[in-house]
């Protein structure tokens, strides 16, 4: 499992129907923001680059996606520099996959 949800428990006083609400939003809203940032990396735009990653940074901190928090985090570094454009490739593949992952498991648990 690639999420931890005690931060969003712990902000939320463990209410279960705000969590889910959080949960179902993340799961809706956040595969559009992945196809984009794939074509953002695919035209090597480092500004488009940098506002999805930056986008989506909050949700990843939130949602305890602590592996793809840190590698998002190495994206904005270089996009802001403008550089390491194939590493950013390298990088978002991994997040996109572990975010992938994490929303079939996230599914699961919360029977969407």
């Amino acid at each position: 499992m690639g999420y931890n949800l005690e931060k969003i428990s712990a902000i939320s006083d463990g209410d279960q129907d705000f969590i889910k609400a959080v949960v179902v939003t993340f799961i809706e809203e956040i595969p559009d923001d992945l196809v984009r940032f794939e074509q953002e990396v695919k035209s090597g735009n480092y500004e488009g680059i940098y506002q999805v990653s930056h986008k989506i940074k909050p949700n990843l901190d939130l949602l305890g996606m602590n592996e793809s928090y840190d590698e998002n985090l190495q994206i904005l570094s270089w996009s802001k520099a403008e550089t390491n454009i194939a590493d950013i490739a390298v990088a978002f593949n991994n997040v996109n996959v572990k975010i992938n992952n994490n929303i079939t498991e996230l599914k699961k648990e919360f029977n969407l």
